[in-house]
């Protein structure tokens, strides 16, 4: 029998030690909110329905505060003109859009598993589908050869939008903010847990693909 070859071990692909560690951690992450949705209550009209309604909560008040923040650095890039901090806006407003519309689709998800069907003329559902729509707006103009102090003022001008819509647009359907009027502080600590941990998963995806562009040689 011939002798098998060797292996190279050159030869074989290697995960780089920052990518084990960011899925390790964003792996910790997500455990953590599986098991927090896991052992979280019930609720008295909703039943185990509600489930649906902690993920909705926890993705779009991540995606909200991410669009936020990415408004915020938007205004410092339209008074410094600081490219660095339009970068680490796009990058907060990639991640956070799509943060807001997963919360969007678990809005649709729990509407069906709770009340059996979707009511598309909610106002709150189209106002969602409205930032979704400008968000996409603001990031293709961010990467067009445009001024980067305008870049930031349509960062700002999205925030500013988002903050509107939420505050002025009126519920036919969608339930109140149980997260915050729950009698029950389990319920109110679970949508709260689950936020926090969406929200860590969110900036660490950020800063992990920041720390890529710095290691990309131009």
């Amino acid at each position: 029998m011939s002798e098998q070859a060797p292996i190279n071990k050159n030869s074989m692909p290697v995960i780089p030690v920052s990518n084990k560690r960011f899925w390790a951690v964003l792996g910790g992450i997500l455990s953590l909110a599986a098991i927090l949705l896991i052992v979280a209550p019930a609720e008295q009209t909703l039943g185990e329905g509600i489930k649906s309604v902690y993920i909705h909560v926890a993705f779009t008040w991540a995606g909200m505060i991410g669009l936020v923040v990415a408004g915020i650095l938007g205004l410092a890039t339209a008074i410094t003109d600081h490219k660095a901090l339009l970068d680490w806006a796009k990058t907060i407003g990639w991640v956070a859009l799509a943060m807001f519309a997963a919360g969007l689709v678990m809005s649709i998800l729990a509407a069906r598993i709770n009340w059996g069907a979707v009511f598309w003329q909610e106002p709150r559902t189209n106002s969602a589908l409205e930032i979704l729509a400008l968000g996409f707006i603001v990031q293709f103009m961010a990467t067009l050869p445009i001024p980067d102090r305008l870049k930031g003022v349509l960062f700002l001008l999205l925030a500013a939008f988002l903050i509107y819509s939420v505050s002025s647009t009126e519920r036919v359907l969608h339930p109140g903010n149980a997260a915050r009027t729950s009698p029950s502080a389990t319920i109110r600590f679970t949508f709260l847990g689950l936020f926090l941990l969406f929200s860590g998963a969110a900036a660490w995806i950020i800063f992990h693909k920041q720390r890529g562009k710095r290691q990309v040689p131009r």
